[in-house]
């Protein structure tokens, strides 16, 4: 098992979106960094769903020994390494610290990784079209950071990790329908043609 699968945008199972949106030449950045963000919130929410943090960050208030087992023993060893190395860069043990730490390593690793796998495969790109590329990839993933951040805090608080699901849709009622259907206008037509009584 690959140990960066989150981060890993060349896998045929994964970031397919994306690089049907790379390949296309009239896409323009902002729809193709939309992909990727979009792709990669959803395989990192699977992906915690599955292996829950927590287990990582407490054995980080442990001994070391028992954290490398930890780590041994979870099935995403990337992950586990990542919430090892954010406790020691923070020096904290605080589940929402922590995950700030994360999703920055996550974030940076990603546009990298974007960028690299880019100039590898898009030949026909101009230098302009790769730099807002990773312009546009940075900045969408910078204004995703805070729900990045929620599902990794919530993953090292232990909580469950639910899909995502679309707003439902507003619903009208009758009269609201009726009242839309008649413009000004036509609702004044409406009662100046309405008989009057004792005519």
């Amino acid at each position: 098992m690959a140990e960066n699968e989150i981060l890993d945008v060349g896998n045929h199972r994964r970031y397919r979106r994306w690089r049907q949106a790379l390949a296309d030449a009239t896409a323009d950045p902002a729809s193709v960094a939309g992909c990727l963000t979009e792709e990669f919130l959803t395989i990192l929410r699977n992906r915690l769903r599955r292996k829950p943090l927590y287990l990582v960050l407490k054995a980080c208030e442990q001994d070391r020994n028992v954290l490398q087992d930890a780590i041994i023993n979870f099935k995403d060893r990337h992950m586990a390494k990542l919430v090892e190395k954010a406790c020691a860069i923070t020096r904290s043990k605080i589940p929402l610290v922590v995950a700030s730490t994360i999703a920055e390593l996550l974030v940076d690793g990603l546009v990298d990784r974007a960028n690299k796998y880019a100039f590898k495969h898009d030949h026909n790109a101009s230098g302009d079209r790769h730099a807002a590329l990773e312009h546009a990839a940075a900045a969408r993933l910078e204004a995703c950071k805070p729900q990045i951040v929620g599902v990794l805090a919530a993953s090292l608080r232990g909580e469950p990790i639910r899909r995502v699901r679309g707003a439902p849709k507003e619903k009208v009622s009758a009269q609201a329908l009726n009242s839309l259907s008649l413009s000004p206008r036509e609702f004044g037509e409406k009662r100046m043609n309405k008989p009057h009584n004792g005519v």
